[in-house]
C-alpha cells in the first residue's frame, strides 16, 4: 500500500511537472489568431508534417501541388540586368519556347560570330 501511495505521488508529480515545461513557451507567447495563421500558411505552402514517423511534409509527397519555394540570390540586381544586356546582345536568349531555338538561330545573320581570343581562354 505504502509503494502504490509513493507512486501515484511521483507519477503525479512528474506529470505537472511535464504539462507545465510544455506549456511554458516564455520566449514567444502567441495568440490564438497568430497560431491559426500559422496553420494555414502552413498548409498552402505544404509545410505540415504528412508524416509523422519519417517527418515528410505535404511538400515532399505532393511537390507538384504546391508552389516552388523562393530561393535567396546570390547576386545583385545590377549584375542580373548586364547578364540579361549580354545574352540579348549575342542572341542567347530563348526565342521559340516549345524548341528552345535562341535567336541566334533563328537569325545569325543578325549576330556577330564570336572568336575566341586569349584572353576569353583564360
Amino acid at each position: 500500500m505504502k509503494f502504490a501511495r509513493l507512486s501515484l505521488i511521483a507519477l503525479t508529480l512528474s506529470t505537472a511537472s511535464a504539462g507545465m515545461a510544455l506549456a511554458a513557451d516564455a520566449s514567444s507567447p502567441k495568440t490564438r489568431d497568430q497560431v491559426r495563421a500559422e496553420v494555414a500558411e502552413a498548409q498552402r505552402n505544404g509545410t505540415l508534417m504528412a508524416d509523422g514517423q519519417t517527418g515528410a511534409t505535404y511538400r515532399d509527397l505532393n511537390p507538384g501541388l504546391y508552389p516552388a519555394m523562393p530561393m535567396p540570390s546570390s547576386k545583385t540586381r545590377a549584375e542580373v540586368q548586364a547578364e540579361l544586356r549580354t545574352a540579348w546582345a549575342r542572341g542567347e536568349l530563348v526565342a521559340d519556347g516549345q524548341t528552345g531555338a535562341t535567336y541566334r538561330d533563328l537569325a545569325p545573320h543578325r549576330y556577330a560570330t564570336q572568336t575566341m581570343t586569349l584572353v576569353q581562354l583564360r
